[in-house]
């Protein structure tokens, strides 16, 4: 029985409608069920040509964070309902925008080390201080993750970011010493001698270029207003790194890994320019 457009559209049609019963006689539809009004669905949508259903949700912060609530349905009850009902799932909104931020974080982390690199390498005419002066990243990182863990805070987006700018900043205070070494050795000193001399010369340029930067995202780290927590993070990663990296650069002199990196790669140097030089006076 094929109903025109006005009948699909008036209920009382419904009164017109016969069932087919087994004996192939039939009997009206609302003799056979009980019909209420009800309200259906608003919408229903299609995701490649099949009915799919949009499912979402709000996490409070202060009880969990939805990367913890999305790893749990992934490990529990996601594969039971797929096994049971057939049916696909998949990620859409935040989730599916910080995963495909995160991969080009990831690319976008070894693009900016490269150019650190290729900048130092620049500068310093040479291939082995720009891994001196990067040295010090691996440290601020430790200390942006320690500074996470213990004022409570997770891992965001916004704190991957503060890592970037982390990175950037935490080559200065190495920088600095190399720089400063560069030239007491131009100037003759030697290397062992001059290592430990720019250590302790530019003691005071290393503290007040990182403890100003600490102090200025002091009050940031605190604030309770709403407009400033997702700064938060940002803020605890660069305070926290810088932190770390600093106290590694310049308070344990004898332990810190620019220093002593520098005292290896000038001794590695050393030991090959002495051959060359021993070749070039065979030879003439």
């Amino acid at each position: 029985m094929v109903l025109s457009d006005a009948e699909r559209h008036d209920p009382a049609s419904l009164g017109n409608l016969f069932v087919a019963l087994p004996d192939r006689g039939s009997m009206p539809l609302l003799s056979a069920v009980e019909i209420a009004p009800g309200r259906g669905f608003d919408v229903l949508r299609h995701h490649n040509g099949r009915l799919a259903v949009r499912v979402t949700a709000d996490v409070d912060p202060g009880a969990n964070n939805s990367n913890a609530v999305v790893a749990d349905l992934v490990a529990g009850p996601l594969p039971a309902i797929v096994e049971r009902h057939g049916v696909e799932w998949t990620l859409k909104g935040r989730q599916k925008e910080q995963s495909e931020t995160l991969t080009d974080m990831a690319l976008g982390a070894v693009l900016a080390l490269a150019l650190i690199y290729l900048v130092l390498a620049f500068v310093f005419a040479s291939y082995g201080w720009p891994l001196v002066v990067m040295s010090v990243i691996p440290f601020a990182l430790i200390g942006a993750i320690l500074g996470h863990w213990l004022l409570g805070i997770d891992l965001t987006i916004l704190s991957m970011f503060g890592l970037f700018g982390l990175a950037g900043i935490v080559v200065n205070d190495s920088i600095i010493l190399v720089v400063f070494y560069k030239e007491l050795k131009q100037s003759g000193a030697p290397w062992r001698e001059a290592i430990v001399e720019a250590a302790c010369l530019r003691l005071r340029a290393v503290l007040l270029t990182s403890l100003t930067t600490i102090e200025g995202l002091t009050p940031l780290m605190f604030e309770t207003s709403l407009q400033a927590q997702f700064l938060i993070p940002m803020a605890v990663s660069i305070a926290f790194g810088l932190g770390v990296a600093t106290f590694l650069v310049v308070v344990l002199l004898l332990l810190v890994p620019v220093p002593v990196l520098l005292c290896l790669h000038e001794a590695v140097a050393t030991r090959w320019e002495r051959p060359a030089a021993r070749a070039v006076a065979g030879t003439g």
